[in-house]
């Protein structure tokens, strides 16, 4: 058996890649993370054999290697974004194509460049720190503590606090929405989760709404902030009545969900309505790229009898 070694210049230029990811960047921003990263591009270019693609069963390595899919889904996530690769998912996994790694922005200022990130990273706690007492001060008796390790929801508090218009605007709706949120997610969700499992939830979507937009995390959809639907989501009261400000399309978004080829109705509100309304709502999801063209038609298209 032979044992392949990442050199210390290769964690370091990866290192200094991933840091340039700022917002976009998909896993932690423990500086640690850097090594698991290039092994995982180093164990990949072991694999290529002349520049071929690399076929990968993301389970499988994740299992070999002990860790959880989703970490290493994250990796491969970056070194897209950074530009060493580029992966697309088939029937027999993932077709990865390395590239050749970019050049990092050289390290000639390295104490400024040091100085740069030490305030940056100082500045994430404090908006972190920031968080959690408004967290522990705020949150249901049902939710528990949240003591923070690291920073790595500030990424998701900046763009939070920069969609609601600034921190003056942000944290009362952010103690709105902690006050606001469904029974479900009040009584039910945080049952054996931790602090952390429970703030990060307020800066995710439902379902049926990932990947739609800041608009959609919970921390606004709880809060009934202007323009963003109120509510909703998995868990929420049946009879709960969409706010005034909601559009057809965030009804539509609240209502179904993509799933096993087909929509499927979010709650009794959602069951309760006309085939023709049901058509029309998630004729409107198609429209947006959600779900397969004409599903809709199939699905809830008035049917005929001879």
């Amino acid at each position: 058996m032979r044992f392949y070694a990442v050199c210390t210049e290769a964690i370091e230029h990866t290192h200094r890649a991933l840091q340039q990811l700022e917002q976009r960047r998909q896993g932690s921003s423990r500086p640690s993370r850097a090594l698991r990263v290039a092994q995982l591009y180093g164990h990949l270019q072991c694999r290529a054999r002349d520049g071929a693609a690399v076929q990968l069963g993301l389970r499988d390595l994740a299992a070999a290697w002990h860790l959880q899919p989703r970490e290493l889904r994250a990796d491969l996530k970056d070194l897209q974004a950074i530009g060493w690769l580029h992966y697309s998912s088939g029937p027999a996994g993932l077709r990865i194509q390395l590239t050749e790694p970019a050049p990092v922005a050289a390290a000639a200022s390295h104490l400024p460049e040091t100085s740069a990130v030490e305030a940056s990273n100082e500045a994430a706690q404090n908006l972190i720190d920031q968080f959690a007492a408004c967290y522990n001060r705020q949150r249901p008796a049902s939710w528990p503590a949240y003591s923070p390790r690291g920073s790595a929801l500030a990424a998701r508090l900046r763009r939070a606090i920069a969609h609601a218009g600034g921190p003056e605007t942000f944290w009362p709706l952010l103690t709105q929405a902690l006050a606001g949120m469904p029974e479900f997610w009040r009584t039910t969700y945080p049952q054996g989760r931790s602090g952390a499992d429970c703030a990060s939830v307020l800066f995710s979507a439902d379902r049926h709404a990932a990947g739609l937009g800041v608009e959609f995390w919970h921390v606004f959809c709880w809060s009934g902030a202007p323009g963003i639907v109120a509510g909703g989501g998995v868990g929420a009261d049946v009879g709960h009545a969409p706010g005034p400000q909601e559009s057809d399309f965030r009804r539509a978004c609240r209502l179904f969900a993509w799933g096993d080829h087909a929509w499927r109705g979010q709650g009794m509100e959602a069951f309760a309505l006309p085939d023709s309304e049901k058509q029309r709502l998630t004729e409107l999801l198609e429209a947006a790229g959600l779900g397969e063209h004409g599903q809709a038609a199939r699905q809830f298209g008035q049917k005929t009898t001879a």
